[in-house]
């Protein structure tokens, strides 16, 4: 669950009422071999649908492969760095096109700004240009081919806002950076992606699987927790990731195994400004990646990192093997934003056309384990959202309040309505295997679904899907 979207508000009331009761968490590793077929949280023993294991593609070798410096400065309220990116696509282009984020309409008007300088081509100057207020074009003198590659490099400068419900947040030491720099926004096979951003507290952030070296200065009084692995002194390093995501303070923090299958070093970090402790979160994380590997596939990265921090209220962000949460969330909100690394981490898509393939499969995949497909599947969804599943973000910013209805609850009553759960666990399974670091649409999600289940582009049409 991103908070990044207008659902969480509600999610986070709902949380608050008492409306879901999540299961307890688990004492301790949770896992099993992803070819176990197993429908977690069915809360049966019958036949498993399928049980051909899943067995994940390799990262395209010629994925972008970034170096990046970050310089955190809390008392004067910046950040700072430079970036490098080598870049190789697969179809022919005449320009990069890098995403700045923090200049979204929202973000904007909370005071965030991202500006870029200095921008250089294979080591030379070279000239930019803003279409928009978040997306940068570089233009490249001869354009490149299939299998060319190039180094584009530049220097930015991100000013924070102060301690506000978004994932970029500065209160004192404690900050929060999340869609943070300059981000090659390439989809292979199609070319680049420059759909308008949301208005909305969502996502229209969509970027390839690359791998990240970031260098990351400090006070040396605060700690940092991040995307992927910390390899000593400074340094963060993350393969086969979609972006790279940071949280700054001072953390009581808990580790732990998860067996997805294979171990997963979990750590979780809570903010000294939050008055609760680490061990329950990692150990409802430590359950959430077993049982979702059961029924997904495997995580396929060495660590999961979360932490825990002020001004999020019952909300999530999830990035690629790391989510930054606010206060009493454990349950179903890390659940959910657990299911993210399966459905926007491990299978990326475009929120801005299809938001419900990040939302929608990631409710399901959580409701599934945590025995919920009934509340999100009961709901009444509003006339003007009803059948409208399938529309892109320009739809959803002017629906904002009826945005979980629509894409959550929905998403998890069209995929309810294709039939026996573990039948429709084993079409996902299918889908991850066939689409694992790539950015997929519903084309690609019906043609795995189908395997299993030859009705599924007629019920999903019910819901307004229609690839």
């Amino acid at each position: 669950m991103r908070f990044r979207r207008p659902a969480l508000v509600v999610i986070a009331a709902l949380l608050v009422a008492g409306a879901c009761t999540p299961r307890d968490a688990a004492d301790g590793p949770a896992g099993g071999s992803p070819s176990s077929g197993n429908g977690a949280g069915s809360g049966g023993g019958g036949p498993q649908a399928c049980d051909d294991p899943v067995t994940l593609p390799e990262p395209d070798p010629d994925r972008p492969r970034y170096e990046l410096s970050v310089n955190v400065r809390p008392d004067g309220d910046v950040v700072s760095g430079r970036l490098s990116v080598v870049f190789i696509p697969d179809l022919r282009t005449d320009r990069l096109v890098f995403r700045l984020w923090p200049n979204g309409p929202r973000q904007a008007r909370e005071g965030a700004s991202l500006e870029v300088g200095g921008v250089r081509i294979d080591g030379r100057a070279a000239p930019s240009s803003r279409t928009d207020p978040t997306t940068l074009e570089v233009p490249i003198d001869d354009g490149l081919d299939p299998g060319d590659a190039v180094r584009a490099a530049m220097s930015w400068r991100l000013d924070l806002p102060g301690p506000v419900f978004d994932r970029i947040s500065s209160d004192g030491d404690s900050i929060r950076l999340g869609s943070f720099f300059p981000l090659l926004a390439w989809n292979p096979g199609e070319g680049w992606m420059t759909d308008p951003p949301t208005r909305s507290l969502a996502e229209t952030s969509a970027s390839p699987t690359a791998d990240f070296d970031v260098s990351v200065t400090v006070p040396e009084e605060l700690e940092v927790i991040a995307t992927g692995s910390p390899e000593g002194g400074d340094i963060w390093r993350a393969r086969a990731v979609r972006d790279f995501a940071m949280t700054v303070g001072r953390f009581e923090t808990a580790q732990g195994t998860a067996l997805a299958p294979d171990p997963v070093e979990v750590t979780v970090a809570v903010d000294e400004d939050v008055d609760e402790s680490p061990d329950s979160y990692r150990d409802e994380v430590v359950r959430a990646l077993g049982e979702l590997s059961d029924s997904y596939g495997p995580y396929p990265w060495p660590t999961f990192n979360l932490v825990i921090t002020p001004h999020l209220a019952h909300a999530g962000i999830e990035y690629p093997t790391f989510v930054m949460q606010g206060a009493e969330t454990t349950g179903l909100v890390t659940d959910h934003e657990v299911a993210h690394q399966w459905f926007f981490s491990l299978v990326g898509s475009n929120p801005a056309r299809a938001p419900w393939l990040d939302e929608g499969l990631t409710s399901y995949a959580q409701a599934r384990i945590d025995d919920q497909i009934s509340f999100f599947a009961d709901q009444e969804i509003p006339e003007p959202v009803a059948g409208r599943l399938g529309a892109g973000m320009e739809f959803w910013d002017e629906h904002q309040a009826d945005y979980f209805l629509g894409v959550y609850a929905q998403g998890v009553a069209a995929l309810a309505a294709l039939g026996d759960g573990e039948v429709v666990d084993c079409g996902l399974r299918r889908y991850v295997a066939a689409n694992a670091y790539g950015i997929a649409d519903e084309a690609d999600l019906l043609r795995a679904l189908r395997s299993s289940l030859p009705g599924a582009a007629a019920t999903l049409a019910d819901f307004g899907v229609t690839p």
